[in-house]
């Protein structure tokens, strides 16, 4: 049954972090968690039958309704959702793989929003790389620039360094 209360927890985690900016999320969050009891009782219903009449015990395969995934592959499938909300989401779609609890039909919805969200990640990465290409640039034409405005290379610079060290010993003796 710890399956149970971590998916409720995992849905209770997004419908928090998605109140205010995926009112869809959370309202979706909030019906999950209704037929997540539902599924529980229809569970427990069904272990008890079991062990009067010495049959095996259901297995988490009871759980499979693609109501229970929605609002993770929901707040997925948005390309600018936090962090958190991902996390939550992509960790409690592994928690219903491992208890194989996905309906066969929602395994394609699941790649889709994995798509999304890698597009994400390489558009943000591309897009860093630009930027640090561009910062680059400026530094390396800022540097230049400081060279042109009083000396060439260093070695000169050291040379007018010596060169005016030479003349306040002149002048001062």
């Amino acid at each position: 049954m710890n399956f149970v209360v971590q998916l409720e927890e995992y849905l209770r985690d997004l419908g928090a972090e998605a109140r205010k900016n995926h009112p869809g999320v959370k309202e979706a969050s909030e019906r999950a968690i209704l037929k997540l009891r539902s599924l529980q009782n229809q569970y427990v219903t069904a272990v008890r039958k079991a062990s009067a009449q010495g049959d095996k015990h259901p297995d988490t395969t009871l759980f499979r309704s693609s109501d229970l995934l929605h609002p993770f592959l929901l707040a997925a499938n948005y390309p600018n959702a936090s962090s958190k909300l991902l996390d939550t989401s992509f960790k409690a779609m592994k928690s219903l793989m491992e208890a194989n609890a996905i309906c066969p039909g929602d395994g394609m919805n699941m790649v889709r929003v994995w798509i999304i969200q890698a597009h994400v990640v390489v558009s943000y990465s591309s897009t860093t790389t630009q930027q640090q290409q561009q910062q680059k640039k400026k530094l390396s034409k800022s540097s230049v620039n400081s060279d042109k405005s009083g000396y060439d290379t260093d070695a000169s610079r050291d040379e007018s360094l010596a060169g005016s060290a030479a003349t306040t010993t002149t002048t001062t003796t």
